[in-house]
């Protein structure tokens, strides 16, 4: 079994190319994606990925908010 990893970034265009990059490596599969850090925090709690991918810069919460949180 592979890792299983969430991608977050607020445009589409970047997570995209993150998830055409990441699909290279058959062992990695993306199992979320998210659109800011609230979003990330609750899809990482529902999702346990194994590895986050995260902007630091978005709405509603940063990615340096989402990561001082306990997920």
């Amino acid at each position: 079994m592979g890792n299983r990893i969430l991608v977050v970034d607020d445009h589409d265009v970047v997570r995209a190319g993150v998830r055409t990059i990441l699909a290279t490596r058959p062992e990695w599969e993306v199992c979320g994606e998210a659109t800011n850090g609230k979003m990330a925090v609750d899809m990482a709690r529902e999702l346990q990925p194994d590895l986050i991918v995260m902007d630091i810069t978005m709405p509603v919460m940063s990615g340096l908010g989402s990561s001082s949180r306990n997920c």
